[in-house]
């Protein structure tokens, strides 16, 4: 769609009449082409392709160095003949909840509550559960006691209808992540980078965090993290 003047296209499901995609790129070679990738098999597929893989990171970071390696892996291995693009786009970026202020214990509590209402608000709509409690917690210990309960509900669900339970199945009700002060986070970061990941996807509004917590997030972040690995 890119790269010609006109593109059509005849599957097992789809067809296109031949027509013209507009607007097109005008840089050469066009920009970067990524995938998202909730699943292990998605992501040996953005190595097949030659895009980059944008992965998840709820499950941590032995998770991560899995699927980078599942990622090198399924590149050494491609001949070419599965590129979607003559511009090969090998980048791997992972995501990384973070809620980064001066107070440790408060941005840990402020980021765990919001990766709750965030885990049951996508088990909700995906997949059937209750609707995300709107309760404010104040207590980290009855998040991670709320989250480990969703959690179970979730791998009951997945026996029951026989459904292997995997990391990322489960990976959202993990609570450890960049939830903390500038150097917890940097921390976290550098375990991030060690498991192979080119790049770090902040995912800092998950609901029930404040504005004010944000925006400190993301002034830190740029001004106190991100400098340190320049």
């Amino acid at each position: 769609m890119w790269a010609d003047d006109e593109f059509s296209w005849k599957g097992e499901r789809l067809e296109v009449a031949p027509h013209p995609i507009v607007p097109r790129p005008v840089q050469e070679p066009h920009p970067p082409l990524y995938l998202a990738c909730t699943k292990r098999d998605t992501v040996r597929l953005a190595a097949r392709w030659g895009v980059g893989a944008l992965v998840l990171g709820f499950a941590g970071v032995e998770e991560i160095t899995l699927l980078r390696h599942l990622y090198d892996e399924a590149r050494a291995e491609r001949n070419g003949e599965e590129l979607v693009s003559p511009a090969v786009n090998d980048h791997f970026s992972a995501l990384c909840p973070a809620v980064v202020l001066d107070d440790a214990a408060a941005a840990l509590r402020i980021g765990t509550r919001g990766q709750r209402f965030f885990a049951e608000a996508i088990a909700h709509w995906y997949g059937g559960g209750p609707p995300p409690s709107e309760a404010e917690d104040h207590d980290v210990e009855t998040t991670l006691a709320a989250m480990r309960e969703d959690r179970e509900r979730v791998v009951a669900r997945l026996h029951e209808a026989e459904i292997p339970v995997t990391p990322t199945s489960t990976g959202i009700w993990n609570a450890e992540h960049a939830y903390g002060d500038v150097d917890q986070a940097t921390a976290y970061v550098e375990r991030l980078r060690e498991a192979g990941a080119d790049e770090v996807m902040f995912l800092i509004q998950m609901g029930t965090v404040p504005q004010d917590a944000c925006v400190a997030t993301i002034r830190n972040l740029g001004e106190r993290v991100l400098p340190k690995f320049r």
